[in-house]
């Protein structure tokens, strides 16, 4: 072969090698995205869950995360006051709400924020989207609330009263010593806020907003007390940072903005 043909030929297969990788590319990421979400549902926080991250790439949240507040501190007053307020909601409409709220499923959860999101939250409409509120649970829970739930050990408002949650007995006496601070269900529940916020900036305050009210529901129901609420919030902000460090999650959120937007023209 003289060296014009070579030349051709050589230029030929590299043309042919690029387009074999931006097809190969695009037809993984247009797959529909599948997870084994076996024990994911509505119980207690002693499931493996799915997640991105290994437990450890995240920083060590004993030394982070600020022990609960003191009893008899001025945030632990706040605390009690909280919860004697939303005793007053015992029967109401808002009560009903914080009983239904407590699943941690992603049939629940899509639904939940599908509202705020503007498009309806589906695994077969939004599969990438779906798949996103399926696998960061356990970067949340696992990898977020666990180990410092443990640490600290704080009983949980109900117990601390002699009260009843919003759920039935079996629930409660499933979360007694399991530990109160911080909330898991509100660690998860914002960090989905904050990656359908990114996903869907112009309903940025609704979406925010729905995460506050699930873990919200958390004190409604009396499982949690809310400074427990606020440091799952400022957890979840740890875990949304790192979780953008990782290259298949960004791989999939890449692919759920480019699905919101195709769903958008629609």
């Amino acid at each position: 072969m003289n060296s014009l043909k070579f030349s051709k030929a050589l230029k030929l297969s590299a043309i042919a090698a690029t387009c074999f990788i931006l097809t190969s590319c695009t037809s993984r990421n247009k797959l529909t995205p599948q997870i084994d979400a076996s024990g994911v549902g509505t119980g207690g926080h002693t499931a493996v869950f799915p997640h991105f991250l290994d437990k450890s790439q995240y920083p060590d949240y004993r030394t982070v995360v600020v022990a609960p507040p003191e009893e008899g501190s001025a945030l632990f007053k706040n605390d009690v006051k909280i919860y004697k307020e939303t005793r007053k909601l015992k029967g109401t409409q808002d009560w009903v709400d914080a009983a239904k709220g407590a699943s941690l499923s992603a049939d629940y959860l899509s639904q939940f924020y599908s509202p705020a999101f503007c498009i309806e939250i589906t695994k077969e409409k939004t599969p990438w989207t779906y798949y996103l509120i399926q696998r960061v649970i356990g970067d949340a829970i696992d990898g977020g609330t666990r180990t410092p739930k443990k640490f600290y050990s704080r009983v949980r408002p109900y117990q601390y009263f002699g009260d009843r949650t919003c759920s039935t007995k079996e629930d409660d006496d499933k979360h007694i010593g399991s530990g109160s601070y911080p909330s898991g269900h509100s660690a998860y529940g914002y960090l989905l806020a904050l990656i359908l916020a990114e996903i869907n900036p112009a309903n940025q305050d609704e979406i925010y907003k729905s995460g506050i009210r699930y873990g919200y529901n958390r004190v409604v129901c009396d499982f949690h007390w809310q400074s427990d609420v606020e440091m799952g919030r400022r957890i979840a902000a740890y875990i949304n940072a790192r979780l953008h460090a990782d290259k298949e999650f960004l791989t999939a959120l890449a692919n759920a903005k480019a699905e919101f937007a195709a769903a958008k023209k629609k």
